[in-house]
């Protein structure tokens, strides 16, 4: 089976972090998410899949290079010099996706334990043309709504409010499962939405499915969520969590459940509590104190710093003494790198608040 990730995004709700890093390389839990996804897609039988780049291409191909190794399946890449939205993404993918049957699409900003293999089974037995799948409404997210036939009646509304005629209401995860036949239908030049431009159709048609998914989703597209989704998963346990992807060590540590990523390094003196993530060779010094937050790859967090629900980008150098609650701090790119609302430079870094 073929799959695309949607990985051509500017990241704009990540900001400040993905000013020097694109968004499906940020970790969780010391792992990319491009890489947690894929390695997931190829437990489920991928064998080859695609990736539309647009926000530091360069970088995203040189670290996953060409697949079929460390678990990954075979790589291909477009390049999208102007954003294509889903619907061209997808389009423009085309050539990489004909020749096998119906497809995988995901976003590239979510980890989940969807069974794939029962959500593709249940695509080919329902005859729809294109099965979304779906978990449990939460607030902050459009409503799908589904028939008592389990067809899509409605996206956010569209075309129609269902409203009391619905058998069921949930939340679009971002994974699509398409026949190749729905490729003929997106706009052949420029951009287009894959809901206004072919999901529309399909609902009029009767040719939109669902799948329930009752497990674990969580989408990483901003820092309160991406935090918020990283104690979830420091929450879980390791059988639990396993299911979700393949994460750094977890441990206790005093007070804390901690994910330790290797070379990692703890003063005696520092403490840890709730949930915290230190990724690869990061450091945290003498007295420090951590809480609820995240610490990314060769950060480092010096004597006496005080963080709460906070995220210390990767490379990031955190001064003696500094105090945060609910902070992003990120590298800065310098030079006359416009800065997003609300984020501020101090000490040779970025700070943001968490909520933006």
């Amino acid at each position: 089976m073929k799959a695309m990730l949607l990985a051509a995004g500017l990241g704009t709700r990540m900001l400040p972090l993905t000013l020097t890093a694109p968004k499906p390389l940020l970790p969780v839990l010391g792992r990319a998410m491009a890489r947690q996804t894929l390695r997931r897609l190829a437990r489920f039988g991928v064998e080859r899949a695609v990736l539309n780049l647009h926000h530091m291409p360069d970088r995203v191909r040189d670290d996953l290079g060409e697949g079929d190794e460390d678990g990954l399946p075979g790589l291909s890449y477009t390049h999208e010099p102007q954003l294509l939205g889903t619907g061209g993404g997808i389009g423009n993918a085309a050539p990489h996706l004909r020749g096998d049957g119906a497809f995988l699409v995901c976003n590239g900003d979510f980890l989940a334990d969807i069974d794939l293999d029962a959500a593709r089974r249940h695509h080919r037995e329902s005859g729809m043309l294109a099965t979304l799948v779906v978990t449990a409404c939460r607030p902050g997210y459009s409503v799908v709504e589904i028939d008592a036939g389990g067809r899509i009646a409605s996206l956010a509304g569209l075309p129609r409010q269902v409203g009391a005629d619905a058998a069921r209401r949930g939340l679009f995860t971002g994974v699509h499962i398409m026949e190749e036949s729905v490729l003929e239908r997106i706009p052949r030049e420029g951009p287009s939405s894959i809901v206004r431009d072919v999901y529309l159709d399909l609902i009029e048609e009767g040719k939109l499915g669902s799948f329930v998914h009752p497990g674990f989703w969580w989408e990483f597209g901003s820092p309160a969520l991406y935090l918020d989704g990283s104690m979830k998963l420091l929450r879980l346990s390791a059988e639990q969590r396993s299911a979700v992807g393949d994460f750094d060590p977890v441990r206790e540590q005093g007070e804390a459940r901690v994910a330790f990523g290797a070379g990692a390094k703890l003063d005696a003196t520092a403490s840890l509590h709730g949930g915290v993530a230190l990724g690869f060779a990061a450091f945290v010094g003498r007295g420090a104190r951590i809480q609820d937050s995240i610490v990314m790859p060769e950060a480092w967090v010096g004597p006496d710093v005080r963080l709460s629900r906070s995220i210390v980008g990767g490379g990031v150098e955190v001064r003696e003494g500094f105090e945060g609650d609910g902070l992003v701090l990120a590298q800065d790119p310098g030079g006359k790198t416009p800065l997003p609302p609300g984020c501020r430079r101090q000490d040779g870094i970025l700070i943001a608040p968490i909520e933006g």
